[in-house]
This record gives C-alpha cells, structure tokens and sequence, in this order.
C-alpha cells in the first residue's frame, strides 16, 4: 500500500461515498493533521465537519455521521480488516493502521493511510469494523459500548456541519 512518508498539516482528498444502493458519488476531504485533529468533507448539498483527539477519532465520527444519513466513506480507514495498533495511532495521529492479515512468524504487518482510497466492495459498518478487528484479536464479539470504552474510539469528537440544500 502506499503510505505517506510526511503529511502537510492541511491535505485536500478526493473520496467516494456510496449509498445504500451502491451508488457513489464523489466527495472532497479536508484534512487537517493537527492537535486537535480535524475533517470537513462536502458533497453535494452534504457539509459535514468533525474534530477530534486525532484522526482516527475524526474519521470515526465522520463514518458514524454518514451512516446515519445512509452512506459510507470510501477509504482504507473503513475496511474491516484494517485498524492501529495504539502505539502506531499514537505516533501518526491517528493516519496509520495496519493491514490484519495472517503473516509469517517475525513479518511486520502491512501499513495502510487510513485516508486512501478504498473499493466500495471493501468497505463496511464502524461496527462490522469493530466485531472484525475483535475477532482476529481473538476477542470474539464486542457491543458497541465495550469498544469505545475500551479502545477510546469516538471520545474526543465534537461535530459541527449542517446538511445544506442540493
């Protein structure tokens, strides 16, 4: 995967969203890569902005938002089998996560941009997401309560944006 060696404090993305049909459409992403973290995405006559701890924290509030209009974001950060370790979130503010794939004993796990583009096919629900990344930590299920509480997902969001005319 191609992974970005430095990230410019602000970064203009270009994204998919698809609907419940498997339509897409495409979107703009602001992404500032500061402290606090921020996104604001457009699309349409659809302006949402989310702020955050880091980027992961902003990514999931954006996904909860478009979700709950029916959409979902086109990028490596919503496939099932990619997630950070705390330690790689910490030290690329949220940016990285790591392919969860099965590997040979002392090969490192592939790094994905949470930003980069994804397949609509490769994609799901935060907590199709969530249940996946359990399951190959051997967790089994988890609610949703358990994974923000203990894996800190979606605490330091604040959310602004309005849904504005087409």
């Amino acid at each position: 995967m191609n992974v970005p060696e430095r990230t410019p404090p602000e970064e203009t993305l270009r994204l998919d969203i698809v609907d419940h049909e498997g339509r897409t459409t495409e979107a703009t992403l602001l992404l500032c890569d500061s402290v606090p973290a921020r996104l604001a995405l457009t699309c349409r006559g659809l302006r949402l902005e989310v702020s955050g701890d880091d980027l992961l924290d902003c990514l999931i509030g954006l996904r909860r938002r478009l979700e709950a209009e029916g959409l979902k974001l086109c990028c490596q950060g919503a496939r099932a089998d990619v997630w950070p370790s705390g330690q790689l979130r910490q030290f690329t503010n949220g940016r990285l996560g790591y392919v969860l794939a099965a590997r040979a004993p002392g090969e490192a796990f592939e790094e994905a941009d949470l930003f980069a583009p994804a397949r609509p096919g490769e994609i799901v629900s935060i907590l199709h997401q969530w249940e996946a990344v359990a399951r190959f930590h051997g967790l089994g299920r988890r609610s949703d309560a358990w994974t923000r509480r203990d894996h800190g997902v979606g605490e330091g969001v604040r959310e602004e944006g309005a849904r504005g005319g087409s």
